[in-house]
């Protein structure tokens, strides 16, 4: 193969450059924005439209246990058993995606990012704790009053998202397809129910803790 000349090989990358510009200002694609902290990268920053379309990265995961059903009850001395209680729903979770509750398979694919990140699994699709049962049946062995609830660990953070922009017959450079650089997402993990009471051990920072604390304990 016949060696490029170093001025052309300049050409051909100042063009490419300019590409990138053109390509950003003609379909809307953002450049990432500045950013405290660098924002994670394609491994390369050229591409093959033919074989990849979409890079995306997590940048950053919170996780936030929530309480989402929730109702109070006092068992009586002698009234100990198995009892179904209605729950009132106190917040909901919904699944989204670069602000919509449309997953789709992009989503699904930066959620398993999400869930290896964090260790363990959480939803991948559309989904939402409004559609959980209200209805919580435990079995409840000593007087007292209990409070009884279902919830889930929120997971939300930003993330990155890069399109590969066509260059030619199969290159391309990946572009920051992002307003101002990240967008945000919203997931959740298995859901969490059971009885809790004043007396009860639980973890701090845990959905157990988070109804305790509901209970308004002395």
């Amino acid at each position: 193969m016949e060696a490029v000349p170093r001025h052309h090989l300049r050409r051909r990358l100042a063009a490419l450059a300019t590409l990138t510009v053109t390509l950003a200002g003609v379909s809307g694609l953002a450049a990432g924005a500045a950013h405290a902290d660098p924002l994670p990268r394609p491994p390369s920053d050229t591409c093959n439209p033919n074989l990849e379309t979409i890079w995306q990265d997590v940048v950053n995961v919170r996780v936030t246990p929530t309480v989402t059903h929730w109702a109070v009850i006092s068992i009586a001395p002698g009234t100990t058993g198995t009892f179904t209680e209605t729950l009132s729903e106190v917040e909901s979770v919904s699944t989204t995606y670069n602000n919509s509750v449309e997953i789709n398979a992009s989503a699904g694919i930066l959620f398993a990012k999400v869930s290896a990140k964090i260790g363990w699994s959480v939803q991948r699709t559309t989904a939402s704790t409004h559609s959980w049962s209200q209805t919580l049946t435990v079995n409840i062995n000593r007087p007292g009053d209990y409070g009884m609830f279902k919830g889930t660990n929120k997971v939300e953070g930003d993330f990155v998202r890069y399109q590969c922009a066509r260059t030619g017959p199969s290159t391309g450079v990946w572009v920051n397809t992002l307003p101002g650089g990240t967008s945000t997402y919203l997931t959740f993990d298995a859901e969490v129910k059971g009885s809790i009471a004043c007396d009860s051990t639980v973890t701090p920072g845990s959905v157990q803790d988070l109804a305790r604390r509901r209970l308004q304990c002395p």
